[in-house]
């Protein structure tokens, strides 16, 4: 069984025994899958566990004071754990081991997504207001942001504020700036006086009280405050705020939004098309907490009132969501990667339990740096340093790679470092202009860690692996657009893109060709956002194939090509009549199959029937190389093809 329990949810308790009984109520973590969430909170006269917010199940009391689950196998207990003073800071659940949970809150709020708009339910005019670039959000450019927040971890809030710096470009009245409603605006300083706005969803409109020229660079600050959601980890890529504990029972915090956006956080033009020319973060945390963000430390201070403040340059245009803290028990390991008698810094922050872990990172990362500098062109980033930081989640931050938990197994750690440092090329220097392109970030990146395993393990091991990246297809690759689509099946974006980006290696069929493809992608589009049709005709004009069926087919449709197959007896040999099947017009992708008995060559199947004859070869000895190409095949019966000549 996974060490991820079966376990669904805990407990019932007298109402009069409850009251002899420590306050068990609130959310806890488990500590082996930071990610997990418990809640205890009262339902009537009986205590309740609800697991990641799903279902409900009793426990009964123990003759020892451990609560048995009702109706979970293998067998579940738990008991709950007070500290000298009395106070209940966690619970061990004992099922096929035993699993600490540390309490993080008296919260028994279970965190849940407002709406998670897709085409299963629709899209509203909030979405519209999100995703798309409407007069409000296209009159203006940004180039410069300074955000500048206090966090109250224990009240888990955020307040603060945020300098935007931009260029008109063309005349406008009104300004369209993103933060969720939920998050209130104090006020919005233009010029030294207060602009009136009004809040539609999530889009807040200021009011100027003349018309701004076209050309003209102007500033003003949105001061605001609130408590962020926290991910709903039932509804793909909703993002917030982690408020976790360490293996210490330190605070270790982080924020993750991609898909639902920096402005669940900070107030900003929350749209992919738009990353500022530069960025300052100002973070003021409580004394005894660390806060590392994007970019160089240009200062740390501490404050009158204790507290310390922080600040991070950017010197790059980064993408909104990438924009982060992280909050937590940090030590630092610094180092030095050369290459061609240049020097880029390399840090990592890890927690004072993982050292050993982090310099088995870092060691591994100068490895993999030389092989995607060498597979995609130079680290985007070299101003700002290479930086790898451990956290509760992980996630491709810009200049600070966030590789969740260093614990576990060490193959699955390395396999994380590849995937989500790919990102600081495939993500990071070259974005996605719309969230319906986001396959752009994430087929490359988990591509990137199939090219790794191939490094380390040879190609063999590759495929291996390459054959279990399967996709659900049932939805296209390709998102809505103008709706900041992402609450559905993201996992194509990943597997089958992946795979659709290997057959594109074997079809180009010159890996010097295919590779000088990627980094010409990096150079050509560096630090800015793409869209999909500008990478994809780059590919076609870079390698000359006429690819438009190829990607209309992977990127907009969600079934697979299927290759027919019809098979003759024939003295001697076996003729095999073949032809691709509800692809799209013109598709012909080319194939390879079994010409001769374990001997692979390529077949060029059309939407028309067509044949190849293969001596000394029965249906049993032909096959369909479904490692390299990610097709389905099927085998057909009826009226036999017949060749014209």
């Amino acid at each position: 069984m996974s060490r991820r329990l079966c376990l669904l949810l805990i407990c019932c308790l007298p109402l009069a025994a409850a009251a002899q009984q420590p306050d068990y109520t609130g959310s806890y973590q488990l500590n082996a899958d930071l990610l997990r969430l418990f809640v205890v909170s009262y339902k009537g006269d009986s205590l309740q566990f609800t697991d990641q917010g799903r279902g409900a199940a009793n426990m009964l009391l123990q003759p020892d004071g451990r609560y048995q689950v009702e109706g979970v196998k293998p067998k579940a207990l738990v008991e709950f754990v007070a500290d000298p003073s009395g106070h209940v800071n966690k619970m061990i659940i004992e099922q096929n081991g035993r699993f600490e949970c540390f309490r993080i809150s008296h919260s028994t709020d279970v965190p849940k997504a407002k709406r998670a708009p897709n085409r299963q339910n629709g899209f509203t005019r909030a979405d519209t207001l999100r995703g798309m670039l409407l007069p409000a959000r296209s009159c203006y450019d940004v180039k410069y942001y300074h955000l500048d927040v206090a966090i109250d971890p224990d009240a888990q809030t955020v307040s603060g504020s945020t300098l935007m710096r931009y260029t008109a470009v063309r005349p406008f009245r009104e300004l369209q700036v993103d933060l969720y409603e939920n998050m209130p605006v104090d006020s919005i300083v233009y010029r030294g006086r207060h602009l009136p706005y009004r809040r539609e969803f999530d889009a807040v409109l200021v009011q100027f009280p003349a018309m701004v020229p076209a050309g003209a660079m102007e500033e003003l600050r949105v001061y605001y405050h609130g408590k962020p959601q926290q991910p709903d980890p039932n509804v793909s890529m909703n993002g917030g705020f982690l408020w976790r504990r360490d293996n210490n029972g330190r605070l270790f915090a982080q924020v993750v939004c991609q898909g639902s956006g920096a402005s669940l956080w900070w107030p900003d033009k929350d749209h992919l098309s738009d990353e500022p020319d530069s960025m300052l973060i100002s973070v003021t945390m409580p004394e005894g907490l660390q806060n590392i963000s994007n970019g160089r430390l240009r200062s740390r201070i501490t404050l009158p009132d204790k507290r310390v403040r922080t600040e991070w340059a950017v010197t790059y245009p980064i993408n909104n969501y990438n924009v982060t803290v992280n909050i937590g028990d940090y030590r630092e390991i610094t180092d030095r990667y050369v290459r061609n008698g240049d020097t880029l810094t390399m840090n990592i922050y890890h927690l004072p339990y993982s050292e050993e872990r982090a310099r088995f990172l870092l060691a591994k990362a100068k490895d993999m740096l030389r092989q995607f500098e060498r597979l995609f062109g130079p680290y985007p980033f070299p101003a700002d340093g290479f930086r790898l930081i451990e956290t509760p989640y992980p996630m491709e931050h810009q200049g600070i790679v966030a590789l969740g938990s260093f614990g576990g197994d060490t193959s699955a750690l390395k396999e994380l470092l590849w995937h989500e440092v790919a990102h600081e090329w495939w993500g990071n220097n070259v974005s996605c202009r719309d969230m319906a392109d986001f396959w752009l970030h994430e087929s490359f990146a988990t591509y990137a860690t199939m090219l790794m395993i191939a490094y380390e393990k040879g190609e063999k091991a590759a495929l291996q692996r390459l054959a279990k990246e399967g996709g659900v297809n049932r939805e296209p690759i390709t998102g809505v657009r103008n709706v900041n689509h992402i609450h559905y099946e993201v996992w194509d974006a990943y597997a089958k893109g992946c795979r659709m980006l290997h057959m594109l290696r074997i079809m180009v069929n010159n890996d010097s060709l295919f590779f000088a493809t990627l980094r010409g992608i990096q150079e050509k589009f560096a630090l800015q956002t793409v869209t999909a049709d500008q990478v994809t005709d780059y590919i076609m004009e870079s390698t000359g194939l006429p690819l438009q069926p190829f990607f209309e087919q992977y990127l907009h449709r969600a079934a697979l090509p299927e290759l027919q197959l019809q098979f003759e007896k024939q003295r001697g040999g076996l003729r095999v009549n073949y032809r691709w099947h509800g692809a799209v017009k013109g598709f012909s992708m080319p194939v390879r199959v079994t010409t001769g008995r374990n001997s692979y060559d390529v077949i060029r199947p059309r939407e028309e029937w067509q044949h190849i004859t293969l001596e000394g070869m029965t249906e049993k000895d032909f096959k369909v190389d479904r490692e390299n190409f990610y097709i389905e095949s099927k085998t057909v019966t009826g009226a036999v093809y017949k060749a014209s000549s």
